[in-house]
């Protein structure tokens, strides 16, 4: 099964939420509960100067080791410079 696939299967739960961080940017992150693994999405998008536009996503057994992950690497994206 391919990604988008796994996407597509029915799945238990899902939950979106959108937080501002520490440097002022909106962070959305949508949690997906599969029954056999979680899937997490984060993203950054501005709609000012200066323009961010990032977007990582994960998995692992977990909501939390999920939303984790993808947060670290969205972090990683968009503030290692």
């Amino acid at each position: 099964m391919n990604d988008r696939e796994d996407y597509l299967q029915d799945y238990i739960s899902r939950k979106v939420s959108q937080q501002v961080n520490e440097y002022g940017d909106e962070i959305e992150l949508e949690t997906i509960r599969y029954y056999d693994h979680c899937r997490a999405v984060a993203t950054i998008c501005q709609e000012k100067p200066p323009y961010k536009d990032y977007f990582a996503e994960a998995k692992d057994q977990t909501v939390r080791g999920a939303a984790r992950k993808a947060l670290k690497e969205l972090y990683l994206q968009a503030y290692s410079s």
